[in-house]
């Protein structure tokens, strides 16, 4: 009970990661009239879901999870085939996000939330991860930095991606909410329609999973609209 507290208090909305101060592409897509009701907004993050959240980051963390785990197991051998694959997973997350400000803003998080992590549980290792992105072999990745704590919390995959999946999901509508007039009972009614969907995606994913050289994603509406996010004539959000 203690670490599923533990990985709650990580995803929780209030965690200061500065998730909040990104939309992803959301903001282009309600001041263009994409996005512009609950059914509408529920569309976009389905898309998202099942074009990013789950093959993408939900792949990456399951892995990270794995070889952070390989890396606290193994101590009496060298951890370097598995520090390998971490930095590769972080490296491959970084590239896949086209546009510049969803790129930058993901490394933002992802450093915040390693910065963070490391000073609640200073020894579950992170500090190496700090180093490879002083030394810049690595960039700074939410779900590689959530699926190291997981592993060192003794989460199963499971609960590792249900947490980190929903969490970005329940940002996202927060930050709708902010957008769009659509209140706090409508984002919930949104996030309620989602939980299916979530469940279904991470059972699909759990069941087939992709190694980590062939994550990826294919949310180009959602990148098209991150790319035009800086043109915007006013904006609320960062990405």
């Amino acid at each position: 009970m203690n670490d599923l507290l533990a990985v709650m208090q990580l995803t929780d909305s209030a965690f200061p990661t500065g998730a909040f101060t990104h939309s992803f592409g959301l903001e282009t897509a309600v001041q263009e009239g994409w996005v512009a009701n609950g059914n509408q907004l529920t569309e976009w993050l389905v898309a998202y879901i099942k074009g990013s959240l789950i093959p993408m980051e939900g792949a990456a963390l399951v892995w990270a999870r794995h070889y952070a785990s390989k890396r606290l197991q193994d101590r009496s051998r060298s951890v370097k085939p598995f520090d390998d694959q971490l930095q590769m997973i972080d490296q491959r997350l970084t590239v896949s996000r086209m546009a510049r400000e969803s790129r930058e803003g993901a490394i933002k998080i992802g450093r915040r939330y390693l910065q963070i992590a490391q000073e609640l549980y200073p020894l579950a290792g992170l500090q190496e991860y700090a180093r490879w992105i002083e030394e810049k072999v690595c960039h700074g990745s939410s779900p590689v930095v959530h699926g190291w704590i997981c592993s060192f919390l003794g989460v199963s995959p499971r609960i590792t991606a249900v947490s980190f999946i929903y969490g970005g999901v329940n940002s996202l509508i927060q930050n709708a909410i902010r957008l769009m007039p659509i209140g706090q009972t409508e984002g919930q009614k949104v996030l309620a329609r989602l939980l299916p969907v979530v469940e279904q995606e991470i059972d699909r994913l759990l069941a087939d999973l992709p190694q980590p050289d062939q994550i990826f994603q294919r949310t180009i509406r959602q990148e098209i609209a991150s790319m035009r996010h800086e043109q915007l004539y006013s904006r609320l959000f960062m990405s």
